[in-house]
């Protein structure tokens, strides 16, 4: 059977099984690469699915930035600060003096796993705030902003990182800053003037958008492209605010197709053969330092200023997705990491994606301290 039809029938069990079991198709998605690569060795070589990919993480970041409100950090500043830097700090200092120290890694190396493996997952975050019924209450909203910080500190991080910085890249800001800061009011015309159009001008506006813009950065200003569509994102969000209509579209094309296509490319990227007992056992130490690094870190400052349990607030910010995928792929692809560091990264980004379903099961609501 031909290997794209093979990878299309995939993605669509992959959305079913996910549904079934009431988990996140994304860990199904990658599962599912792996599966695949391990039986079709040539899945790699096809063109479509690396194109895909690379929209699916432009398209996450993107869509990342959206869940960024300026408006409610301004207003719960103090709190969602106070847990968000010590959320990311805490685990980001213990997995970099592990890697820098007992795994003997290059300090740029060490520096991007350290960043991938204390991020938090915004979007998985207030699903499970929503689904609590939390979003409404103040607690909600204080740990909802608190992740918005953990999401802005790596990425600022993350582009000081892997930023090359020259003339090319003050070139590119001087020139594209200005111009995403008219953003909003070019696409508020658009939007306004081409509204209910069958050829989906604000749609394809968007993503040529984005996809122009991810070229620039990558090609002129020497900045990662994942990190220009996440501030795009966040320049973009007021606007989308008064589209629904149109941000409900997006999120169908990115959720639907290039973000499955992207978590399962990655999957493919893992291969099972360089698992052995030694790369097992480093990516034990590296989860069992971040996530417990991330739980002490997000529970005590948050049980101190917030009126929720902090067992409930260390398994809530421990949900980790995108964005330590991202840097994983990010990472393999510039040639930062190895595979066997790719193959942990990525084990430790599961299986702490499915750590805070497996500890807050049976649990609706955990508001006393």
């Amino acid at each position: 059977m031909d290997p794209s039809l093979i990878v299309a029938l995939v993605l669509v069990g992959a959305a079913a099984l996910a549904f079934e079991l009431n988990i996140s198709s994304a860990i199904i998605e990658i599962f599912a690469g792996i599966v695949l690569a391990y039986f079709i060795t040539d899945i790699g070589e096809l063109g479509w699915l690396h194109f895909l990919a690379n929209l699916g993480m432009l398209g996450l970041m993107f869509m990342a930035g959206f869940e960024i409100d300026v408006v409610r950090l301004r207003n719960t500043w103090r709190a969602s600060v106070v847990i968000g830097v010590f959320s990311l700090f805490l685990p980001m200092i213990g997995v970099f003096l592990l890697c820098r120290y007992w795994f003997e890694l290059e300090l740029l190396t060490s520096g991007l796993m350290s960043i991938g493996l204390s991020t938090t997952s915004l979007a998985l975050v207030y699903h499970a705030l929503k689904d609590r019924g939390l979003m409404d209450q103040e607690v909600g909203q204080v740990l909802l902003a608190a992740a918005s910080v953990v999401d802005v500190l790596s990425m600022v991080l993350l582009a000081i990182l892997l930023g090359e910085l020259g003339w090319g890249t003050a070139l590119f800001l001087i020139v594209v800053v200005p111009a995403v800061l008219g953003l909003p009011r070019l696409g508020k015309w658009i939007f306004r003037r081409y509204k209910g159009s069958i050829v989906e001008l604000e749609l394809r506006f968007l993503l040529v958008l984005l996809v122009g813009m991810g070229f620039m950065a990558e090609n002129v200003g020497g900045i990662h492209p994942a990190i220009i569509a996440f501030g795009l994102g966040i320049v973009m969000s007021e606007v989308m605010e008064e589209h629904e209509i149109l941000e409900e579209k997006l999120k169908g094309v990115v959720f639907s197709l290039f973000g499955p296509v992207f978590f399962l490319q990655a999957g493919t990227q893992f291969d099972v053969r360089l698992l052995t007992w030694d790369v097992l056992g480093a990516a034990a130490l590296l989860f069992v330092v971040a996530c417990s690094l991330k739980f002490i870190g997000s529970a005590v400052p948050g049980r101190m200023l917030v009126k929720a349990s902090g067992r409930f607030i260390g398994a809530l910010f421990n949900y980790r997705l995108s964005f330590g995928l991202i840097s994983a792929t990010v990472g393999l692809k510039i040639g930062v990491l190895t595979q066997d560091l790719y193959i942990m990264m990525l084990m430790v980004v599961m299986g702490s994606a499915a750590l805070p379903i497996i500890m807050l099961r049976d649990r609706p609501t955990e508001l006393d301290p």
